[in-house]
């Protein structure tokens, strides 16, 4: 079960920035409301996290090790770090972006197993979704040729 998608493109975290950006995602430790994983007992909520991810996020040891635990590949520099791919289920790694967004610059470019697509845009400070539809700007009718065999 779950949700597969796709995505590529090139967010950066400037070095100066990793440090605030890891912080700034440890910050959605305690935000209960946005975890979509947990466990139950007794038909009691035991226990929540986010999905795919450690129930203590402090035990991440970096903003690095951050994204590549939401399932990104990306390249690490002195410059800082690049995120450049995405290939597993939907999970909630856009409450991670979403909180880092102040520290990225960039868009990434994403596809659903069912064709859905959108994109993050990262710009002053705020990240930003759009989502995508099929347009078609230009059409005509299709006359079938006359048969010159005939």
């Amino acid at each position: 079960m779950g949700y597969y998608i796709t995505g590529h493109g090139q967010l950066k975290v400037k070095a100066e920035d990793l440090d605030k950006a890891y912080q700034a995602m440890l910050t959605l430790q305690d935000r209960n409301d946005l975890k979509s994983g947990g466990s139950w007992s007794g038909g009691q909520e035991t226990e929540k996290w986010y999905s795919w991810m450690p129930a203590d996020l402090r035990t991440i040891p970096s903003a690095a090790a951050m994204f590549r635990e939401l399932g990104f590949e990306l390249d690490e520099g002195d410059d800082g770090i690049t995120i450049y791919s995405y290939d597993s289920k939907i999970g909630d790694e856009r409450h991670f972006f979403a909180a880092a967004a102040p520290y990225i610059q960039g868009e990434f470019e994403w596809t659903g197993e069912d064709g859905e697509f959108w994109r993050w845009t990262f710009h002053s400070g705020r990240m930003m979704e759009a989502f995508g539809i099929k347009a078609y700007d230009h059409a005509q009718y299709v006359n079938v040729p006359e048969r010159r065999d005939a």
